[in-house]
């Protein structure tokens, strides 16, 4: 917005239209402005765009459970931008038409390994009730002092992006040390795929394990 100082006789200032009014030791001078030249983006830009956008649709529908199982390995930094930062390179592969996640390497928490070692998944279909037990590297269990941590039994429903139900998760918790853990499974309309995972956090979110993907699970 131009200015006009000490009255119509005076001289002006700022910016009116596509020109603008300085003044100077020299005089007042009226020059246009800059034109703003908007280029398109490079094929490697929008392909790092895309990649950007994929990966954050993801991290953000999984904050609840990224800021627990980042909490402490991304401390002081904010766990989102962690989680985003390590999945972006260890979790997308690249195809000839954009990217897709590699959900066994995409992980939702960070921390000391999870040891578990083997697992099995049951899922009672008329009670809508999946069940895991596992084993575990007792070794491991020891070393980070494990046993007694809050299993999270995670599914989420990936491929919808938060269609239907988004995260399941189990609301009684078990311990590492007792080998199983269940959760109810709402019913949905159609069938829907969750990506399964479990990772072990101590009750007072002191500290937490990797997650491990257990697979997929079609309901």
């Amino acid at each position: 917005m131009a200015i006009i100082k000490n009255g119509v006789n005076g001289t002006v200032s700022g910016k009116a239209g596509s020109v603008v009014f300085v003044s100077t030791k020299t005089g007042n001078y009226v020059r246009s402005l800059p034109s703003v030249k908007k280029r398109e983006p490079t094929p490697k830009q929008l392909l790092s765009r895309k990649r950007f956008k994929i990966e954050r649709s993801h991290i953000s529908q999984l904050k609840p459970i990224i800021n627990m199982g980042y909490k402490v390995y991304s401390y002081p930094k904010r766990a989102y931008d962690i989680a985003m930062s390590y999945n972006l390179n260890k979790a997308l592969i690249q195809e000839e038409d954009g990217f897709v996640v590699d959900w066994s390497k995409f992980m939702i928490a960070k921390g000391s390994p999870n040891p578990i070692t083997s697992y099995t998944m049951d899922f009672d279909q008329e009670n809508q009730v999946l069940q895991v037990t596992w084993e575990y590297d007792a070794y491991l269990e020891e070393k980070f002092d494990t046993g007694s941590y809050d299993s999270f039994l995670i599914l989420y429903n990936a491929a919808d992006h938060g269609g239907g139900y988004p995260l399941v998760m189990n609301d009684l918790k078990s311990s590492l040390m007792s080998g199983k853990q269940n959760v109810e499974i709402p019913k949905n309309r159609k069938e829907v795929t969750y990506e399964v995972y479990i990772f072990f956090i101590e009750s007072y979110g002191g500290g937490n394990t990797d997650s491990l993907h257990l697979g997929t699970l079609k309901v």
